[in-house]
């Protein structure tokens, strides 16, 4: 368990400014949901694919002008999946954001939580 803690908080660490790189990039249009029959599905640029796990996708959840960004770290089958959420009104999000379960929803950062659906 404490392996996972310190991977998790590198990951976030190393990756972080690419992250916020990409969600600006996200919330100005510059890069937009490109998945057929999927809205919220964004694939990433060969530049930025290794910043979220499984196929380097990530997941855009909007509430009013406010667009919510989930960057995988693990991808299972169905609704099994954990990963950041980057939130630029640092809003927590809620248990069933992206279609998920969450288990677990920790901050792990001014405008990041980590969250985990199992």
């Amino acid at each position: 368990m404490l392996f996972d803690k310190v991977n998790l908080d590198l990951n976030f660490k190393i990756h972080q400014n690419k992250r916020e790189e990409v969600a600006a990039k996200i919330e100005n249009g510059i890069i937009k949901p490109n998945v057929p029959d999927s809205p919220s599905l964004i694939q990433l640029p060969k530049k930025y694919k290794g910043l979220s796990k499984g196929g380097g996708e990530v997941v855009l959840e909007t509430k009013g002008k406010t667009k919510s960004i989930l960057f995988f770290t693990y991808r299972g089958m169905l609704d099994d999946f954990s990963g950041f959420v980057y939130n630029p009104n640092d809003d927590r999000p809620l248990k069933s954001d992206f279609d998920g379960d969450f288990k677990e929803i920790d901050r792990v950062h001014k405008n990041w939580y980590y969250v985990s659906s199992y």
